[in-house]
C-alpha cells in the first residue's frame, strides 16, 4: 500500500540465468551482483494526474481517466461506469466547471469533447488525482501520492501508470552508481492503461497487445551502441524500458535514435531477448503481459531454463520463494534483478 522507506532499502531477489540460482539481498546492495562498466537505462516519462471525478446530470458519479489530450477540445478517456454517446459529465470544484460530452467509444476507450471549459496539463495538475493502480487504496494526501508514484528520473511525457521498477532508486544510489563506473541513459515510453489489462485468451498469441509511444534520444542511442560494441551489459530498469529497447534494436543496425514511435510488441516465451542483458523489475500480477515478458527474459541463455510451465520455470521458482518469504508484490513492492 505504500513504498518502503527509504526506497532503496527494499528487498531484492537476484536470479542468475546462467546458473539458475536465486539469492536474496537488499536493493541498495545490487552492485554486489553487477560489474561495471555497464549501462542502466531508465524511463524518464512523467506520470500525469489524469484521474478526475465528475457527475452525470442525474447526480450519479463518474470516474474519468484521461488517456490522451487531443486537438479541438477532444480527449481520449476511460470511464467508470461507461456512458452512451451524447451523455454529459460535469466536473466542478474550486470555482471551475468543465462539461464533457461523450462523442463515441470503442469498448472502454471513450472519445470526449469539452463543451465548456478546457482540460489541459495545467488543469490536471491543479484538479487531477494520481492514477494509482486499483489494488492500492492508501489513504494519503495527493501531494504524498504524487511523490510516491513519480519515478526519480521523470522529466516529460504523458503516462497513466508509473514505470515502477525505477521507484526503488534514490538520489544517493544513482550518485553511487555513477561514481562506481556505471553509465546512466534515459529513454521515454509513455505508459498506457493497457499495462493493467490481463491476458484473457486461452491462447496468448490471440491477445491483442496495446500500443505505447516511445523515444530513444540520440545521446542514449550512442551510449547503448557503444555498450554493445564493447560488450558492456545493458541493464533495463523495468519492463517499459525492456519493451522500448527490444522494439528499437536490431542486431544489424543497433539502436537507432528516433522521434516518437509506436510499439505494440508483445514479449512472451520462447522469444529470445537480445537488446539488454540485465532486467530490474517488480513482482507482477498473474496473467499480465509484464509477467510474460519477465518469463521470456529469464528463459535464456541456460537451456535448463527453457520455459515449459510457470511453476517449474526459474521465474516460477522465484515467485514461490518470494511468496514463502513474504516479499511485497506489485507497484510499491520489492524488486527482482535477473542477469
Amino acid at each position: 500500500q505504500k513504498p518502503h522507506q527509504p526506497v532503496d532499502a527494499c528487498r531484492l531477489m537476484v536470479l542468475n540465468r546462467q546458473t539458475g540460482t536465486i539469492k536474496e539481498t537488499s536493493f541498495k546492495q545490487m552492485n554486489d551482483f553487477l560489474t561495471p562498466p555497464a549501462v542502466f537505462v531508465f524511463n524518464n516519462t512523467k506520470v500525469q494526474p489524469v484521474r478526475l471525478f465528475g457527475l452525470k446530470p442525474t447526480g450519479g458519479k463518474v470516474e474519468i481517466l484521461i488517456l490522451k489530450l487531443l486537438k479541438n477540445n477532444f480527449v481520449r478517456a476511460w470511464l467508470h461506469p461507461g456512458l452512451k454517446p451524447g451523455k454529459t459529465i460535469i466536473i466542478t470544484g474550486r470555482g471551475r466547471k468543465i462539461i464533457l460530452k461523450v462523442d463515441g467509444n470503442q469498448g472502454k476507450n471513450y472519445l470526449l469533447r469539452t463543451i465548456q471549459g478546457q482540460i489541459n496539463l495545467d488543469f490536471l495538475n491543479q484538479y487531477g488525482h494520481t492514477p494509482l493502480p486499483p489494488y492500492i487504496t492508501a489513504n494519503q494526501d495527493e501531494i504524498t501520492i504524487r511523490r510516491w508514484y513519480q519515478p526519480i528520473t521523470a522529466k516529460k511525457g504523458f503516462s497513466v501508470a508509473s514505470p515502477t521498477a525505477s521507484l526503488h532508486f534514490s538520489k544517493n544510489l544513482l550518485k553511487s552508481l555513477r561514481a562506481g563506473g556505471y553509465f546512466l541513459a534515459e529513454i521515454r515510453l509513455d505508459v498506457g492503461i493497457g499495462t493493467f489489462e490481463p491476458v484473457r485468451e486461452d491462447k496468448i498469441t490471440n491477445h491483442k497487445m496495446h500500443s505505447e509511444m516511445f523515444e530513444i534520444p540520440a545521446d542514449s542511442a550512442k551510449i547503448l551502441n557503444q555498450a554493445k560494441e564493447k560488450g558492456w551489459p545493458i541493464i533495463a530498469v523495468g519492463t517499459t524500458v525492456a519493451r522500448a529497447l527490444e522494439s528499437s534494436y536490431s542486431a544489424k543496425n543497433g539502436f537507432v535514435a528516433s522521434n516518437l514511435k509506436k510499439t505494440n510488441l508483445f514479449i512472451y516465451p520462447p522469444r529470445k531477448i537480445k537488446s539488454f542483458e540485465v532486467l530490474i523489475t517488480n513482482f507482477h500480477l498473474p496473467k499480465s503481459t509484464l509477467l510474460m515478458l519477465v518469463s521470456a527474459f529469464a528463459s535464456w541463455p541456460n537451456s535448463q531454463n527453457r520455459f515449459k510451465d510457470f511453476s517449474s520455470s526459474l521465474i516460477g521458482q522465484a515467485y514461490s520463494q518470494a511468496i514463502k518469504n513474504k516479499y511485497r508484490f506489485y507497484s510499491f513492492g520489492d524488486a527482482m534483478l535477473i542477469k
